[in-house]
């Protein structure tokens, strides 16, 4: 049954991509209409089909070496219009050099409002880009929801992670569109876009690609005129509305609150950060335990050549010991292992049923269905964190490693 899900969800993104490009070329259309360039174009294929004939016409009998055809008498029109002049073809009747020289006039008016035209459509994409109104085109990028004053870390570490293949960013928030010229300037690996406006809207979220994104995260919002009094509640609802666009993007939220993390998880947000969590810790631990609270800054730090990272496991390696694996990290140098990463995927209605549609299988998917529970939700891989899991433990597939050591450009 898997199986046929998985096809079923190919054959949709592959209906659905002609539509994706009706509505690309559909939206350059309308730009280009606006500024009335098909009917420029149109009046310059104009002259050019008018101006060819003619000059043929009058040209033929007695220089019919050079405008022997219509294709020649094309050929010369645009040359002559756009005023480069090769000379290869050159009228030698008197009315056609006085129609040379009207054509000449005509061809450097055309030309130049075309080419002006063109320049301030760039130009306006330009401005709106930069003042955070130009929709987004990106597909795998990382979309940041909300501004505060310590979201430029996030930056630093998107850029750190990226290595040097530029990473998609978009900034969605309300701050001053200056600013981000500034952000522009100083992260230069980062494929930085702006879209200013309210990220808890949809049409926002939208103009910002978020369908198209591969992570999100979202931030405590202080932006524009927005206060930290309300940042939960925008947190809460950027992520719903992230998620409604979105739900295979994996999604990071901050909240001040910890009693609005139960509302993320029924968003089913993916990594939940609550402001100020670890700091009673690292107090305590720098007041009783003198270095302790340093050693975490070290590994935490993106400018630590040993932080702690997420390292994948050699195949070779399922089914040996938790203490075999520490070895082969220690001895290939990659750092000291000091857990692991499961992910199992839970057991589902589906996989308990068969293929066949029987009654009974029919009956049971209707009863769900009545009581508003979504048979696909459990399907959700699960997460579990086992820090030190003992030298005996026997590692399984699907795990990854956390490791503290010396990483390499786009390791986490």
């Amino acid at each position: 049954m898997s199986t046929r899900r998985t096809r079923k969800g190919v054959f949709a993104r592959i209906a659905g991509a002609p539509a994706s490009v009706f509505e690309k070329l559909k939206r350059i259309y309308l730009a280009l209409s606006r500024e009335n360039l098909p009917r420029l174009v149109v009046f310059a294929l104009a002259i050019i089909a008018v101006g060819g004939s003619v000059i043929v016409f009058v040209e033929n009998r007695v220089n019919r070496e050079m405008f022997n055809r219509v294709v020649d008498g094309f050929w010369w029109t645009i040359v002559t219009m756009t005023t480069v002049g090769y000379g290869d073809k050159v009228p030698a009747t008197a009315f056609g050099r006085i129609f040379a020289a009207a054509l000449m006039v005509i061809g450097v008016v055309v030309t130049s409002i075309l080419s002006g035209t063109i320049a301030s459509i760039f130009v306006d994409r330009k401005i709106k880009e930069g003042k955070g109104l130009q929709d987004i085109t990106l597909k795998g990028h990382v979309v940041v929801c909300g501004w505060n004053r310590t979201a430029g870390a996030i930056l630093d570490g998107l850029q750190q992670f990226a290595g040097r293949k530029p990473l998609g960013v978009v900034l969605i928030n309300e701050a001053d569109p200056e600013d981000f010229q500034v952000l522009v300037t100083r992260y230069p690996n980062l494929d930085l876009r702006l879209v200013r406006g309210d990220f808890t809207n949809e049409i926002t979220l939208r103009r910002g690609a978020a369908a198209a994104a591969r992570a999100a995260i979202v931030v405590s919002d202080t932006s524009g005129s927005n206060s930290a009094a309300n940042a939960d509640e925008r947190t809460i609802l950027g992520s719903l509305a992230v998620k409604s666009l979105n739900p295979s993007i994996t999604i990071s939220a901050e909240i001040a609150n910890p009693e609005n993390e139960q509302h993320l998880r029924r968003a089913k947000v993916d990594s939940i950060l609550i402001a100020g969590e670890f700091n009673g810790f690292l107090f305590a631990a720098s007041t009783f335990s003198k270095g302790l609270a340093a050693a975490v800054k070290e590994m935490l730090s993106l400018q630590s050549r040993s932080r702690i990272r997420v390292a994948a496991i050699p195949s070779s390696y399922v089914g040996k010991t938790f203490g075999d694996l520490m070895e082969h990290f220690i001895r290939m140098g990659k750092g000291i292992l000091i857990g692991l990463l499961t992910e199992e995927k839970k057991i589902s209605f589906d996989d308990l049923i068969s293929d066949d549609t029987s009654a009974i299988e029919v009956f049971i998917k209707r009863k769900f269905a009545e009581a508003s529970i979504d048979l696909g939700e459990e399907q959700a891989h699960q997460e579990q964190v086992m820090l030190n899991p003992g030298p005996d433990h026997v590692i399984t597939d699907m795990v990854s490693a956390f490791v503290i050591g010396e990483s390499e450009a786009g390791q986490l």
